[in-house]
């Protein structure tokens, strides 16, 4: 199963490129380096809660589309995220713990 930074990252690029954008476009409208879209897209980081937000908004997608590895139910869904939390330090917990705050509030 691949890791959420890759996920993350990959659909990013995906999105990306189908806008025709150029990883310097994108970090533009981000307000962040080119450097770190690269190393974002590769699974390198875990983009910061903002950036990812930015990052989605950039790409006029949900957050939450950012995320998604072609899992077809919700209980498989259910799986891969409790596998993929598992994973993930401290860090990275606590910037996907705040994102979930953040999409399921109001």
């Amino acid at each position: 199963m691949a890791d959420l930074k890759n996920i993350i990252g990959k659909n990013i690029k995906k999105i990306r490129k189908t806008r025709k954008w150029t990883q310097a476009q994108l970090a533009e409208r981000v307000g962040i380096e080119p450097v770190s879209i690269a190393r974002i897209e590769t699974g390198l980081t875990f983009p910061k809660e903002e950036n990812l937000v930015a990052i989605a908004k950039s790409l006029s997608v949900d957050v939450s589309d950012l995320f998604v590895d072609r899992i077809p139910d919700k209980k498989n869904t259910i799986k891969y995220i409790q596998t993929a939390i598992n994973a993930l330090d401290k860090r990275d917990l606590e910037i996907i713990s705040n994102l979930v705050k953040t999409m399921t509030c109001c």
